[in-house]
């Protein structure tokens, strides 16, 4: 009977610790799993402090359990004594992250150039310029060339075909790189008609006349070529114009009277 009492010993105290083990691991497998399952890590705040609100059974074992944090750790960044005393609805820290660092780029400013204007000169609103110019056409081609200079004396008119405009100007004389021409001011827009009377001693190497449609703010400018006559054989000659036959007949009448003078005084010496 002895013997049997020495048996069951040992061998309640094995079963004993068995069934102890396989509680305990059983709770706290029960306790990690509550704790994965209830808990979620809160955001740090915008100084970048973690915060655990206490609640109804939580004690500093329970809050590692949920959150890793060692105990150590929890009494001392909460200032808690050893019992760790906790009190329902307050907030006890967890630990501290490193806030992260706003950096502001500033965005690229698109640069628009300047657009460049360029004043464009505006005419008296309604009005134009015409300028009118008689040159030496040297070489008859009715086209002004190198070397052939304004010629002064030629009368321009300017009439419109309304008749409500009628201007008059003389052509000047030099070189057109140095001297401007015949110009009008101010002529209202509308439909002319350019004519020049070439002066004397010239002929006319283009047209006189000229048809011209005057556009306001327009500036319109107007060659005619003259070119130096020559007489023509058989043409007119003024000079000759000039002299009388009269003096002629009286000539030969004295001519032929001194002739017969001459013969009456060689006669009378002979006889």
């Amino acid at each position: 009977m002895k013997s049997s009492k020495t048996f069951l010993l040992p061998f309640s105290v094995i079963i004993l610790a068995l069934v102890s083990g396989v509680l305990l691991w059983s709770a706290s497998g029960f306790l990690s799993a509550s704790a994965q399952a209830v808990y979620q890590t809160p955001t740090p705040d915008a100084e970048g402090r973690i915060y655990y609100t206490v609640e109804s059974g939580d004690t500093c074992t329970r809050i590692f359990l949920l959150t890793n944090v060692s105990i150590d750790d929890i009494i001392r960044l909460n200032g808690l004594t050893e019992s760790c005393n906790l009190i329902i609805g307050t907030k006890i820290l967890l630990g501290t992250v490193a806030a992260p660092e706003l950096t502001q780029t500033a965005m690229p400013t698109a640069t628009i150039a300047p657009e460049k204007i360029t004043p464009t000169p505006t005419p008296e609103p309604g009005f134009a310029k015409v300028c009118v110019a008689l040159f030496n056409d040297l070489d008859g081609t009715g086209m002004r060339t190198q070397g052939e200079t304004y010629l002064y004396g030629g009368v321009v008119s300017i009439n419109d075909r309304l008749g409500k405009v009628s201007l008059t100007g003389t052509t000047v004389a030099g070189n057109p790189d140095e001297v401007d021409p015949l110009c009008f001011d101010n002529i209202p827009e509308g439909s002319y008609n350019i004519t020049v009377a070439i002066p004397d001693g010239f002929n006319p190497t283009t047209i006189t006349n000229y048809p011209l449609e005057v556009k306001a703010g327009e500036q319109a400018t107007i060659d005619f070529g003259a070119q130096v006559s020559t007489a023509a054989p058989g043409e007119h000659n003024p000079a000759a114009a000039g002299r009388s036959p009269i003096l002629g007949i009286i000539g030969v009448v004295i001519l032929l009277a001194g002739l017969g003078l001459g013969f009456v005084m060689w006669r009378q010496r002979k006889v």
